[in-house]
């Protein structure tokens, strides 16, 4: 299951360009030019790994996908995660940081590292990708611990994913060493798999409740702002184009509508206990005993959730509990047993009974295309993807898979 896909770089990709057109130093130019070479470049290799782990964990119930996440670290900034894939089955965690490199990487007896280019006589230095992917990895153990699911998931492992026409010189960097071409990932994580992992068969959370921690996570992301006329050392202008962030997609992401986190306060100020399948998550912070309430009808329920929003202010995402805020749409019906309805924030929810044939079809005409919503037992998608759905459900008569 996807819960997040890229915010993407295009953003700051046309405020770069921008910005060469006008008149500026030949110092200036050199900088911009680097800048929007190392952004294409590495935007380039996150792509083309989100596309290969679509293609792999798109369509799986053990695994949740989260691209480009953004978390406060609690101490005054950020840390950026590249991919993260949470294994519910194998209770283990990959946090994948992606390198685009094109020639040779390798490093000394020191752990000093560096990449080999064709016509270059001298390495170029490079720092530590397989430290930095094991930092970001320690930083969402701590996440995971604060929040209270750590028992849901034993190992936490950084890992470099760097592009097929990379070359890794086992020579000198191990095999025990975490870092593998992208097509080689799937093989390298699901075969070191230890007796504990294997036990999560009878432990392992249900589709719904990996679901909830992943949207939990997405929840907490901080899109990123840059200043780049300042950083290259440009006039302020009154222009829009001065400062880019980069908005989460909704139609990839399912805010946490039960546990509200203040990332102002960093992420790791709440904790909250994940509850049993099909029960919603309730905030805990001083007691360890779940609260649940019988679960929401989803007719009535569905376009109550307040969409949660960027607080440029406090820098983090707050959900909106602005009264006079925009309503969902009427319920329409789709085919007989489903239904759907246009959310606040633009997104479509299919809905149907609970346990009936149309149930059924529902999910098999979702999977791949939207995002189950555990909360609200609604499914949660684009407006282009909610055509191919509709289109799914007219052709498939009741009671066969899609």
């Amino acid at each position: 299951m996807i819960l997040k896909a890229s915010d993407g770089r295009a953003g700051d990709i046309e405020v770069l360009e921008s910005l060469l057109k006008e008149e500026i130093t030949d110092d200036q130019r050199r900088g911009i030019e680097t800048e929007l070479y190392t952004i294409r470049k590495g935007a380039k290799g996150e792509r083309e790994t989100a596309h290969i782990l679509d293609r792999t964990y798109g369509h799986s119930e053990r695994v949740a996908v989260i691209h480009d996440l953004r978390l406060p670290d609690g101490l005054g900034g950020y840390v950026q995660f590249d991919h993260l894939l949470l294994h519910s089955f194998l209770k283990r965690v990959a946090v994948l940081e992606t390198k685009n490199f094109s020639g040779r990487i390798s490093k000394n007896d020191h752990d000093e590292w560096c990449v080999w280019y064709q016509n270059r006589r001298q390495p170029v230095d490079i720092p530590n990708p397989v430290a930095q992917a094991d930092r970001a990895a320690r930083l969402l153990e701590l996440w995971l611990k604060a929040h209270k699911h750590s028992a849901a998931f034993r190992r936490v492992e950084g890992w470099v994913i760097v592009p097929p026409t990379c070359k890794i010189d086992r020579t000198r960097i191990g095999t025990g060493t975490r870092i593998v071409k992208v097509d080689n990932f799937h093989d390298r994580w699901t075969d070191d798999v230890s007796f504990a992992d294997a036990t999560g068969f009878f432990t392992a959370l249900s589709a719904g409740q990996l679901g909830a921690v992943a949207a939990q996570l997405a929840s907490q992301h901080v899109p990123a702002a840059y200043a780049w006329r300042k950083r290259f050392g440009l006039g302020d202008v009154s222009s829009p184009q001065a400062t880019t962030t980069h908005a989460p997609e909704p139609e990839n992401v399912i805010a946490e509508q039960d546990v509200e986190i203040d990332t102002a306060r960093g992420p790791f100020a709440e904790a909250a206990i994940l509850p049993p399948e099909g029960q919603p998550i309730e905030e805990c912070r001083d007691t360890a005993t779940m609260v649940a309430d019988p679960p929401p009808a989803p007719d009535n329920h569905a376009g109550d959730a307040k969409p949660w929003a960027p607080d440029q202010g406090k820098g983090g995402l707050v959900q909106e509990r602005d009264g006079a805020s925009a309503k969902a749409g009427a319920l329409k019906p789709v085919i007989e047993g489903i239904s759907e309805r246009v959310l606040p924030d633009g997104r479509i929810a299919f809905l149907a009974k609970p346990g009936t044939p149309a149930a059924e079809q529902l999910t098999a005409a979702c999977k791949g295309r939207a995002i189950w919503n555990p909360r609200f037992r609604n499914w949660l998608c684009s407006t282009e993807r909610a055509a191919e759905i509709r289109d799914a459900l007219v052709a498939q008569p009741a009671g066969e898979p899609s």
